[in-house]
C-alpha cells in the first residue's frame, strides 16, 4: 500500500502539471503558435492571390475579425501541439488559448499607449513620427508587449485537469479548426484573376466590386475615351498592380488601373473616385493613357456639384 501510494505521488505531478516551468513552457507554445499563424495569415492576405484587389471596409470590423480567429486558431494548435511533446501532460486547452487571446488583447492596448508616448517623445525631439525607423520600432515594441502580455496571462489562466478519454466527438475540436482554417484561406481561390483575359477580369469585378458597373457607365461616357477608343467594348482591372475599393458614407471609394478596349484602340485608365448609382460624389484627376500619350482628366459629366 505504503509502495503504492508513492507511486501515485511520483506520477500525480507528470499527469497534473503546477509548477511555473510547465506552465511557462505551454504558454510558451500556444503564444508561439498564435503569432506565427498571425504572421502567416498577414503574409498571405498581404502578397496572396486576393491582395491584388483590396477591399478595405468602413470599419475594420472584418479584418478584426479575422484576425482575432487567426490567433485563436493558432493558440489552439499550439496548446494542442505541445502536448505531442508532453503526452502524460493534462491541462484545459480553452483556458490557455483564453489566457493567451486575453493577454494579447491587453498587451496591444499596453502598446498603443505607449505608442502615444513615443511619438509625443519623438515630436518633442523634433523626429517625424512617420519616418521608416520610428515605424519599425513601433511595430517591434508591439509585437514584443503583446506576446508578453500573451505568454504572462496563459501562464495565469493555465489549469491542470484529470485524464479524460476521446468520447464520440474527439473529433471535434480538430474538425472545428480545419474547418477555420479552410474559412481563413477559401477567399484565395476566389482572388481576383490576374492572369486572365480582359473578359474575365471584367465579369470578377462586377461580380466583386460594389458599384463596378456604375464606374464602367461613368467611365463609358467620357468624352475623351470615347473619341480614343470609339465605343467601348470592355472595362476591366489592369494586372500586375494592386486596386484598392473602399466602403465610406457617401459610397465606394476607388483607386483603380483601368483597362479600357473599345472599337477603335484601348488604352489605360488611372482613376481614383467615390461614387453611388449614378451619382460620382468625389472625382480626383484621372490620367488617361493612349498610344503613348497621357491626357488628364479633371470631372466627368455626373459628377455631384457641391457648395
Amino acid at each position: 500500500m505504503q509502495n503504492a501510494g508513492g507511486m501515485a505521488g511520483d506520477a500525480t505531478p507528470f499527469g497534473h502539471a503546477t509548477g511555473f516551468p510547465d506552465k511557462a513552457w505551454a504558454s510558451l507554445a500556444a503564444t508561439g503558435s498564435m503569432l506565427l499563424t498571425l504572421f502567416a495569415y498577414w503574409a498571405l492576405e498581404t502578397y496572396g492571390p486576393s491582395s491584388r484587389v483590396v477591399f478595405l471596409d468602413y470599419l475594420p470590423l472584418r479584418d478584426a475579425r479575422n484576425y482575432s480567429v487567426a490567433a485563436a486558431l493558432g493558440a489552439w494548435l499550439g496548446a494542442r501541439g505541445f502536448r505531442l511533446f508532453r503526452s502524460g501532460m493534462n491541462y484545459s486547452s480553452a483556458r490557455l488559448v483564453v489566457g493567451c487571446l486575453l493577454g494579447g488583447a491587453l498587451g496591444l492596448i499596453v502598446a498603443g499607449l505607449l505608442m502615444l508616448l513615443f511619438v509625443f517623445v519623438l515630436y518633442a525631439a523634433g523626429i517625424r513620427p512617420d519616418a521608416p525607423l520610428a515605424n519599425a520600432a513601433a511595430v517591434l515594441s508591439t509585437v514584443i508587449v503583446s506576446a508578453v502580455g500573451a505568454w504572462l496571462c496563459g501562464i495565469a489562466l493555465f489549469r491542470s485537469t484529470e485524464p479524460t478519454k476521446r468520447g464520440y466527438f474527439g473529433w471535434l475540436p480538430s474538425g472545428i479548426a480545419a474547418s477555420i482554417a479552410v474559412w481563413l484561406i477559401l477567399p484565395q481561390f476566389a482572388a481576383f484573376p490576374s492572369h486572365g483575359s480582359i473578359a474575365e477580369r471584367e465579369a470578377w469585378a462586377r461580380l466583386n466590386i460594389h458599384q463596378y458597373v456604375s464606374l464602367m457607365r461613368t467611365v463609358e461616357n467620357i468624352p475623351l475615351i470615347k473619341v480614343s477608343v470609339g465605343g467601348v467594348t470592355a472595362i476591366a482591372p489592369a494586372s500586375g498592380v494592386q486596386q484598392v475599393t473602399a466602403g465610406d458614407m457617401d459610397g465606394i471609394v476607388m483607386r483603380l488601373v483601368l483597362d479600357v478596349v473599345g472599337d477603335k484602340g484601348a488604352g489605360t485608365l488611372h482613376v481614383q473616385c467615390t461614387i453611388d448609382g449614378d451619382t460620382v460624389f468625389d472625382w480626383q484627376p484621372a490620367t488617361w493613357t493612349i498610344n503613348g500619350t497621357t491626357t488628364e482628366i479633371a470631372t466627368v459629366a455626373n459628377l455631384l456639384r457641391r457648395r
